[in-house]
C-alpha cells in the first residue's frame, strides 16, 4: 500500500458499509461486461466497487488511507476480456457472427452471438483461430482518439451515439480493433490459452458461448484431466478406452434394469395373491395396503382385481400415496381427503397420487363416512 484515496463519506449498508470516494481507483463491476475491482483501504475490504462508491467489509472514517488494489484478479480479468475480444472477431471472420452481449462472471465469461444452431466444427475454428492469434504474441495497443477520428478505423463494433470525448480504442494488429474501456493484457501470448467450454439458445435467435481464457483454461484442462484419469483409474480401464467402457457400462445397466423390472413384475403377481387374502374391510369395501419397498410396488394394481379390491400403495421416502379402484371413485375420495388434510393431489375414478402430510389410517376414516 503506497498511494492513498480519500474517503469522503461512509453510510450503513446492510451488514456492510458504503463509501463515497474522492477521484475512485478501484474499476466498478459491471461496467463493460466485466468484473470490477478488490482490494483494500486500509484494513477494510473491498467487496463491490460502483460508479458511485464501494462497498466495504467494514466502517471507516472519512478521510485519507492507504489502498491496495488486487493485481492478480485484475490480471485475470485482463485476460478474460482480451481473450473475448479475439474470440469475437474470431466468430465474426469465419462466419459473420456478431458479437451482441458479453458478460464475464468470476468462474467463467459468456459471449451472445447473433444466430443459433452453431455447428461443432464452427466452434472448434473459433477456438482454433483464437489460440492462433494468442500464439503469436500480437501487441495489444491501446490509441487514445476522439469520436471523429476512431470512426476512420475499421471498428469490429460501431461506437455508441451515447459515446463522446476522448475514446480508447484496443487493436490486435490488423485481426481486430474495438473501442473498449476494460483491462487488457499488452500482448496476446499473455492470454495463454483460450477454450470454449459450452454453448446454449437463448431468446432473440441468440447462441450464448461460455469460455475460459488464461490460468482459468488452463486449471479447467488440469481438473478434467485429473477427473478422467480418477474415472479410469475406478473402472481399470485405459484413458483412451474410457468412452468405450463406459458405454459398454451404460449398456449392461440397462440390461440389468431390465431383468429387475420383470424379476419385480414376476414378484407383484405372488405377492397380490398374500395381499387379498388379508384386506381391511371398510363400509364393506375391501381395502389392500402395501408399504412400497421396491420396484414390486409398481406393479401391483396389475394383478389386484380392482373391481373387489382398493389398493393403497404407501411411499414413505416421498410421502405419496397411490390408490386404484374400480369399486370407489378415486378422484371423488382425493377431493374429500383434500378438504381434511394438508395436501396434494389429483387422479381419474379408478386411480390417483396424493402427497402430504397423510397416514394410511387418514385415508380409512374418510372410506368410514
Amino acid at each position: 500500500m503506497s498511494e492513498k484515496v480519500k474517503i469522503i463519506n461512509v453510510i450503513k449498508q446492510g451488514d456492510n458499509y458504503f463509501a463515497t470516494i474522492e477521484n475512485n481507483p478501484f474499476y466498478p463491476d459491471g461496467k463493460g461486461g466485466q468484473l470490477g475491482d478488490r482490494g483494500k483501504i486500509d484494513t477494510a475490504e473491498v467487496l463491490s466497487p460502483t460508479e458511485a462508491g464501494i462497498v466495504l467489509s467494514k466502517y471507516l472514517n472519512p478521510g485519507e488511507y492507504f489502498y491496495e488494489i488486487d493485481e492478480k484478479r485484475r490480471y485475470d480479468i485482463a485476460q478474460q476480456h482480451t481473450g473475448q475480444h479475439i474470440l469475437s472477431a474470431a466468430f465474426e471472420r469465419i462466419a459473420s457472427l456478431k458479437t451482441v452481449s458479453f458478460k464475464m462472471g468470476e468462474e467463467y465469461s459468456t459471449v451472445d452471438l447473433d444466430g443459433q444452431n452453431i455447428e461443432e466444427e464452427l466452434l472448434n475454428k473459433a477456438q482454433e483461430l483464437s489460440n492462433d492469434i494468442i500464439s503469436k504474441c500480437i501487441e495489444v495497443e491501446e490509441i487514445y482518439t476522439d469520436k471523429e477520428r476512431a470512426q476512420k478505423y475499421n471498428l469490429r463494433k460501431p461506437l455508441s451515439d451515447k459515446i463522446s470525448g476522448q475514446v480508447r480504442l484496443i487493436k490486435i494488429d490488423d485481426f481486430d480493433i474495438s473501442a473498449c474501456g476494460g483491462f487488457h493484457v499488452k500482448n496476446t501470448g499473455n492470454i495463454n490459452l483460450l477454450k470454449i467450454t459450452n454453448t446454449e439458445k437463448v431468446k432473440g435467435n441468440l447462441t450464448r458461448v461460455y469460455f475460459l481464457a488464461g490460468l482459468r483454461a488452463i486449471n479447467d484442462y488440469s481438473q478434467k484431466d485429473s477427473i478422467l484419469k480418477n474415472i479410469s483409474s475406478i473402472l481399470t480401464s485405459g484413458l483412451y478406452d474410457l468412452e468405450n467402457k463406459v458405454e459398454s457400462l451404460l449398456n449392461e445397466n440397462k440390461d440389468y434394469k431390465n431383468r429387475i423390472k420383470k424379476l419385480a413384475e414376476k414378484n407383484a403377481y405372488y405377492l397380490a395373491k398374500d395381499l387379498i387374502e388379508k384386506p381391511v374391510v371398510v363400509n364393506n369395501n375391501k381395502v389392500v395396503y402395501h408399504k412400497k419397498e421396491d420396484e414390486t410396488a409398481d406393479f401391483l394394481h396389475k394383478y389386484v382385481d380392482l373391481k373387489n379390491y382398493t389398493l393403497i400403495i404407501e411411499d414413505e421416502k416421498n410421502k405419496t400415496f397411490s390408490i386404484f379402484s374400480k369399486n370407489i371413485n378415486c378422484k371423488e375420495l382425493i377431493e374429500k381427503l383434500k378438504t381434511k388434510n394438508n395436501i396434494k393431489g389429483g387422479g381419474s375414478e379408478v386411480r390417483g397420487n396424493i402427497n402430504g402430510d397423510i397416514k394410511f389410517e387418514d385415508i380409512l376414516k374418510i372410506l368410514e363416512k
